[in-house]
Parts: structure tokens; C-alpha cells; sequence
């Protein structure tokens, strides 16, 4: 009786070996794909392609599609974003693409709501403004790679900003008060989709409720060095018809109410030449407390209020009142809205009162 030979598993082995082997060969020899994700109401969908040039005819045929090389780098977008200004450097907001009329300015690391791209232009919102800066040296991210953005949100009352960009600009402020409740973010540049924000858009050619000594009262309740000092804000009040408690809170909010350096060592309470490339270094400096406030004052009664930078008599935005040339912050005027109620709050709410 014959034996049957024994089968060998190594044929089999081999034969797999090979077929493995040329798979990763061919695999090694497809070029790596390129992806163009679209971003739909917060829903991604992501499509690869072998082709660049596929890759590129797909996200043009759509809207907020962005177009990944096969090491992850974005090489192109459709659709809207956020853009980045400058760091060193202060950017011009036009109010045309032909950049012919300024419409104000931001300083620098601003983050800008991209709406719309030109071959030389960018439209942008920022503030309440929807407005064109030139393109060079802009830093554009596409919805797609966006993962950070700023949101007012309401806490118990009150509205708060939360922002996003560079440096001091960056962080979380309060803005005023509401009657409105809400858990959800708001996702805008424009704080009346939020609220009506009274403090940001009340004249301040008006009157305070508050005295002098309710001033000084409350500076020394906050151990401020400009206790003693709340005669110069309502003097300048009656002077140039500049409300005393919107001084106040300029002087607050741009000197930390008299803490800062300059404000110690130049007695300058505003910020006064401050400029974003030396602020010390260029900052005015002023005999006496009730010089600085004097000046402002001032200032914003013939500069701001009337004069050849008033674009409305309250604090404002990007878009419209002081904030529009005052300062190269865009939220400064919420900022100071949001230092008005501060102190008004403590002082009884005779202030939002009277705005009511």
C-alpha cells in the first residue's frame, strides 16, 4: 500500500508572501490622495482624490470646501473663514474694494469673519462692520480648519464676550446687562443680535446721576490710587458736557483706574499717544489727575462728538460712534460699556436707569 505524501504549507506560504508583496508595491506606487472637505452647518464631509486637478475642479464646484494636499496642508478654499491681520502692524478697514474711503482700523493679530474673496480684495466682518482690507500679508483660514472663535454668551443677566486673537486683545469681558435668558453661544460680530447692549449706545452728552463723592466712594471700595480724584471727572463734565461716569470708565478701563505705568508715572489716565509701538515711550505725559481728565474730555467733545471724527455720540463699535477712530482695539467700546455698568452696578443702577 502506497503512502500519500504529506502537503507541504510552504508553497502556500510563498504564494501568499508574494501576493502581499505586490500589493504593497502597487500601493507604493499610487500617489497619495488629495481631500476636499465641506463644511455644511457644522457638518463635515470628506471626499478623496487621486488627481490634483480632480481635486481642485470638485471644491470649486462648491462652497466652503477646502482642499488638503496628501501631508494634511491646506492648499485652497472656497466660502467664507477667518483671517488674521498682521501682528506688527496696524490694518485698514476700507469701506470699498477699491480701497479709495477708510473706514476705520484694527490693531494687529485681529481676527476678521471672512465673508468674501476677490483676486485683490478681502470682505470681512468685524465689530458690527462688514468692510474690505487689501489681502497681502493676511494670514486666511477656511472653515474647515477653524477650531477656536469668539461667542457673546448670557450668565445670569448679564452678556459677556468671549474673543479670540493675539496678545491683549484676546479674553473674556463683561458688556452689560439683559433681560434675556439663554444657554446657547452667539456666534456673530454683531452684539445687537445679542442685545441692546444701552450702555455702548447711550449718549454720552449727558449728565451723571453720581457725585463726586459717589466716585470717590466707590474708587476706594476697588483701593484705587484715583481715590480723592472724583471732583476732576465731574468738573469735566460740567465743562464740556462729556458724562462723568463714561470718563470714569475710559480711565478705568485704559489705565486699570490709575494702576498702570503710565498712569503712575505720567499721570496720563487715557492712553493719551499711546501708540501700539511704544505706548510708554510715547504716552503724554500731565501735571495732575484733573489735567488728563480735562483733556479727554475734551477731546471727545470736539473731536468725537462734533468734529472730524464723530460718527456718533456713544461709545460704539467698528461701525458706528467713537470706537470707530478712538482706538485700534475693536471691541473698546463694549469694553467700556461693559466698565460703565461695572461701576454703575455698585453705585445702584441710577445710570442705566436714566439710559432706560
Amino acid at each position: 500500500m502506497k503512502r500519500k505524501k504529506k502537503r507541504t504549507l510552504w508553497p502556500m506560504v510563498a504564494t501568499l508572501s508574494i501576493a502581499i508583496a505586490a500589493f504593497l508595491w502597487i500601493q507604493s506606487e499610487r500617489p497619495d490622495s488629495y481631500t476636499v472637505e465641506t463644511v455644511t452647518n457644522g457638518d463635515r464631509v470628506t471626499r478623496s482624490f487621486e488627481s490634483l486637478t480632480e481635486a481642485k475642479r470638485y471644491m470649486a464646484a462648491g462652497n466652503n470646501r477646502t482642499l488638503f494636499s496628501p501631508s494634511g496642508e491646506v492648499l485652497d478654499f472656497t466660502g467664507t473663514g477667518v483671517v488674521v491681520t498682521p501682528s506688527d502692524a496696524i490694518t485698514n478697514l476700507y469701506e470699498d474694494q477699491s480701497f479709495k474711503k477708510r473706514q476705520s482700523y484694527v490693531a494687529g493679530g485681529t481676527r476678521l469673519q471672512l465673508l468674501e474673496r476677490g483676486d485683490d480684495h478681502l470682505k470681512v466682518r468685524i465689530s458690527g462692520a462688514d468692510v474690505y482690507v487689501k489681502p497681502d500679508q493676511m494670514a486666511l483660514f477656511p472653515e474647515a480648519v477653524v477650531e477656536r472663535r469668539g461667542y457673546y454668551e448670557i450668565r445670569d443677566g448679564d452678556v459677556y464676550h468671549s474673543v479670540e486673537a493675539n496678545a491683549n486683545l484676546a479674553g473674556t469681558f463683561l458688556v452689560g446687562p439683559t433681560e434675556k435668558r439663554s444657554e446657547e453661544r452667539f456666534y456673530t460680530e454683531r452684539v445687537r443680535d445679542v442685545f441692546d447692549s444701552p450702555y455702548q449706545f447711550a449718549s454720552i452728552q449727558s449728565t451723571t446721576p453720581y457725585s463726586a463723592k459717589a466716585f470717590d466712594q466707590y474708587l476706594q471700595s476697588i483701593d484705587s490710587p484715583l481715590a480723592g480724584e472724583g471732583d476732576a471727572f465731574k468738573q469735566a463734565e460740567e465743562t464740556y458736557g462729556i458724562n462723568a461716569l463714561f470718563l470714569l470708565a475710559v480711565a478705568g478701563h485704559e489705565s486699570k483706574f490709575g494702576t498702570s505705568d503710565i498712569a503712575r508715572e505720567k499721570r496720563n489716565l487715557f492712553g493719551f499717544r499711546a501708540t501700539d509701538d511704544d505706548p510708554s515711550g510715547n504716552a503724554t505725559s500731565f501735571e495732575t489727575i484733573e489735567a488728563s481728565v480735562d483733556a479727554a474730555a475734551e477731546l471727545f467733545a470736539t473731536k468725537y462728538v462734533k468734529g472730524p471724527y464723530a460718527r456718533g455720540d456713544y461709545p460704539g463699535n467698528k461701525q458706528e460712534g467713537i470706537n470707530i477712530f478712538y482706538a485700534s482695539d475693536p471691541y473698546w467700546g463694549e469694553k467700556v460699556a461693559g466698565t460703565m455698568y461695572s461701576i454703575d452696578r455698585e453705585l445702584g443702577l441710577k445710570q442705566l436707569k436714566q439710559i432706560q
